[in-house]
């Protein structure tokens, strides 16, 4: 094989992967440069991609990407926006179940990154994809931004609730089952069941976690106290948690729920360092694990994940048949009507029992 039937193959498989999705074909002098190819090399490599229909030349005199090879048969590309939180498990499990949803259904995924509302590659994204699924930051939704989520087909938020804007939303963990963990711990005998909220900016998902805790423990007589933070739970939960539990913060506290799995972890943690041990003298729960609370030592009882592909495969046939919301067969927010508990090592009776 020669040179230019090499460089040919590299820059097919990049159009069949959607890598100029936003930016379309590079022209020849770019393309030398990032292939580390002379131009009359790069200029035959594109000949052989137009011989093949990869691409086209248009009106100007560049090539252009042929619409029906890019991604699949169908030519339906699927993109996922969001914040750079790169240690976010729940992001990975998304692009992880977005992935493989895509492979069965023969559409081209394509993951992206915003940094704020107003981000241009937010409608570079919108211009060149058919759907769109977005995990949005905590930053407020600018008016403008908004009007632009409402005229795009086939847009998906995720984690959240935009029901009432009239966009499709997928909601994994519906706060109301932060009540079954809490009866559940009841139940076993724990009657002083602390909240606890870490996090330097908090969501309407946290928020209403809080709430339903708040609701619970006014039905159940749970005087039992929110202890929270606005700081990261990464680099300042374990420390400030420790100091906490040194000034008595879980005296008489036999159980706690916390509002993400990162606090949870920071607890254990100080829990441990403070002779308190999780598995026998405090149970803590969560409502997400975000793909390591099953996994961690001690594991951490949570909900087990939903089937996220049952959830996903109308929405994709949705997205596919053009992805207009008065096409939509179903609910405007989509969430579980079950979620089973699994019931990690940190699920005991209290010690008192």
């Amino acid at each position: 094989m020669q040179k230019f039937e090499r460089l040919a193959a590299t820059i097919e498989k990049q159009i069949e992967k959607g890598d100029f999705s936003l930016s379309g074909l590079p022209s020849e002098r770019i393309l030398a440069e990032k292939l580390g190819a002379n131009r009359l090399t790069i200029r035959k490599a594109l000949s052989l991609l137009e011989q093949k229909k990869m691409i086209s030349r248009a009106d100007n005199g560049r090539y252009e990407i042929t619409p029906q090879t890019v991604g699949s048969s169908q030519n339906v590309r699927v993109a996922i926006l969001t914040p750079p939180a790169f240690s976010s498990g729940n992001i990975r499990i998304w692009y992880e179940e977005l992935f493989r949803c895509a492979e069965q259904h023969s559409v081209l995924f394509r993951p992206f990154l915003f940094v704020h509302w107003n981000d241009t590659s937010i409608s570079d994204v919108f211009s060149n994809f058919d759907g769109v699924f977005i995990i949005p930051s905590e930053e407020k939704i600018p008016e403008e931004t908004l009007l632009q989520f409402l005229a795009k087909d086939g847009l998906v938020f995720l984690n959240t609730n935009m029901s009432h804007h009239q966009i499709l939303s997928i909601n994994l963990y519906p706060a109301i089952f932060v009540r079954q963990l809490l009866d559940q711990l009841s139940q076993m005998g724990h009657q002083n069941i602390a909240c606890l909220h870490l996090q330097s900016d908090i969501s309407d998902v946290l928020n209403n976690r809080i709430s339903q805790w708040e609701y619970w423990s006014t039905l159940n007589e749970n005087t039992a106290p929110f202890i929270k933070a606005n700081i990261n739970p990464f680099n300042e939960g374990y420390t400030f948690l420790d100091e906490q539990i040194q000034k008595g913060a879980l005296k008489n506290i036999t159980a706690v729920f916390c509002t993400t799995v990162h606090a949870a972890i920071a607890l254990i943690r100080a829990c441990k360092n403070n002779g308190l041990d999780p598995e026998k003298d405090i149970s803590i729960c969560t409502i997400d694990d975000e793909g390591i609370g099953m996994h961690s030592t001690p594991s951490i009882t949570c909900f087990e994940k939903p089937d996220i592909q049952k959830i996903l495969r109308p929405v994709f046939n949705w997205i596919k048949a053009g992805g207009n919301l008065d096409t939509w067969k179903g609910p405007l927010l989509i969430e579980p009507a079950n979620l089973k508990v699994y019931p990690g090592e940190t699920l005991h009776p209290p010690v008192n029992k």
